[in-house]
């Protein structure tokens, strides 16, 4: 909103921020967008974590909490969005009797 905030101000904030995402490093950057293509998978109330691995076929890790903190899954992937989708398929409710052969 014009009234709240200067032209001046804006400029000025938005040449600072982009010369702070211009020093981050490639793996930063990379980790970023590993994190916004596991977060787009999980429901409210839940949180992902992502990490690099040292695992060259497997470079990139992430965990998903609850609000309580209990770890609701846990997977590591190839690409950012095959993470995300291994997650995706971990949060999947079961379906009852998922599994088990017929009696």
């Amino acid at each position: 909103n014009p009234a709240i905030v200067g032209r001046a101000t804006m400029i000025g904030a938005s040449a600072e921020a982009a010369a702070v995402l211009e020093t981050l490093p490639a793996a930063s950057a990379e980790l970023i967008e590993v994190f916004r293509c596991v977060n787009a998978v999980i429901s409210d109330g839940q949180t992902a974590y992502v990490t690099p691995t040292r695992c060259p076929e497997y470079p990139y890790g992430a965990v998903v909490a609850d609000n309580q903190g209990h770890i609701c899954a846990a997977a590591m992937g190839k690409t950012k969005e095959g993470l995300a989708e291994l997650i995706r398929l971990k949060l999947v409710p079961q379906q009852k009797g998922c599994g088990e052969d017929a009696a």
